[in-house]
């Protein structure tokens, strides 16, 4: 089986087909390496196209990922609905390779919510777009093009609201997060729309703001759960991935629930867990995780980059992944290992 046909059968619900088990990152795959590798650092690889394509492809090329997967930061949704972004040029002339982040919060009220003319095609979305479609021409059908986007929680929590404010309203103001949530919803299917009409094999939702290190398993289910069912059920043609790095041990089940066609998660849940509860909800439901990014893959010994993989598959994962984004700094050659000993104990018996 190519990498396509392998990512693909587990996310259409026929992981006894496949080879051996997948492994993909469906978020960022950005490390300084891949950067040099291919003559795409940060930031002009978050603004330009052909850049975006060369790194969004390299960890497929140079270590046998089973996917490639663009961008690279959480901002552009932000950027798009006015938020000012630092793609920490400086740092990058240092040779220090940041993710952006927003300058300054713009919103207070969910009539400030601000749609520009030409949406949802503005900004890094135009960008995005473009390198799916470059991406879809070089490897369709051979290996799964995957586009990460932030849904509203977050993109609101994190880079367009005030972050005490917004998680204080939860509490205080619940009517309020509503107002905001239901006004933005709408433009992020605009914009997932726009990714999926390019063609991306895969739209994974990264909603990190929603783990229970920032929202309770209530509120979740109140101010999340709903908003991400919606964003994700008006996707038709590509496959889709919740993907929540952060504590989700007690939602994993309500994380099902709102329709995407698989989960992933950190290393703060455990496999085992996760596994029962997804099948209490779905038997054989697919899930995505959950080798440390940073202290395993990173860190890690090789040896101990075996171990993990090996104990993740015989917990019960689907498709292995790290916990979250590559860290920056992650030498090719644990990438390497990592994808390595997913090919050796991910096999069929």
């Amino acid at each position: 089986m190519n990498a396509y046909e392998r990512v693909m059968a587990v996310l259409e619900g026929r992981k006894d087909e496949v080879d051996r088990l997948p492994c993909v990152n469906t978020v960022s795959t950005a490390t300084r390496e891949f950067m040099e590798a291919t003559d795409a650092f940060f930031p002009d690889a978050h603004k330009d196209v052909e850049k975006m394509v060369r790194l969004g492809a390299a960890a497929h090329k140079l270590c046998g990922l089973d996917n490639v997967s663009i961008p690279f930061d959480m901002t552009i949704e932000a950027e798009v609905f006015g938020a000012p972004i630092d793609f920490k040029e400086r740092a990058a002339k240092k040779g220090r390779f940041l993710w952006p982040m927003s300058k300054r919060f713009i919103i207070d009220d969910p009539s400030m919510f601000f749609v520009p003319d030409g949406f949802p095609r503005l900004k890094r979305v135009a960008v995005v777009e473009e390198a799916i479609k470059k991406l879809k021409e070089e490897f369709g059908s051979k290996v799964p093009v995957n586009v990460f986007m932030v849904p509203p929680f977050t993109s609101l929590s994190s880079y367009l609201v005030d972050t005490v404010k917004f998680m204080m309203w939860t509490r205080t103001e619940p009517q309020k997060i509503h107002e905001f949530m239901k006004v933005a919803t709408p433009r992020f299917i605009e914009i997932a729309k726009v990714y999926e009409e390019a063609g991306a094999d895969i739209i994974t939702f990264h909603e990190m703001g929603g783990s229970m290190d920032n929202v309770s398993p209530d509120a979740w289910r109140e101010f999340v759960g709903p908003y991400l069912k919606e964003l994700i059920g008006a996707i038709k043609e590509s496959k889709t991935v919740l993907n929540i790095c952060g504590r989700t041990e007690f939602i994993i089940e309500d994380m099902v629930r709102v329709g995407a066609d698989a989960i992933a998660f950190d290393e703060r849940t455990k496999v085992s867990v996760a596994r029962e509860k997804a099948d209490s909800v779905k038997k054989g439901y697919p899930i995505i995780g959950n080798v440390p990014a940073k202290q395993v893959i990173h860190a890690g010994s090789g040896e101990l980059i075996k171990k993990v993989v090996k104990k993740t598959i015989e917990d019960g994962i689907d498709i292995v992944s790290p916990g979250c984004d590559f860290w920056i700094e992650t030498p090719v050659e644990k990438i390497k290992i990592f994808v390595s000993a997913v090919e050796e104990y991910g096999k069929r018996q």
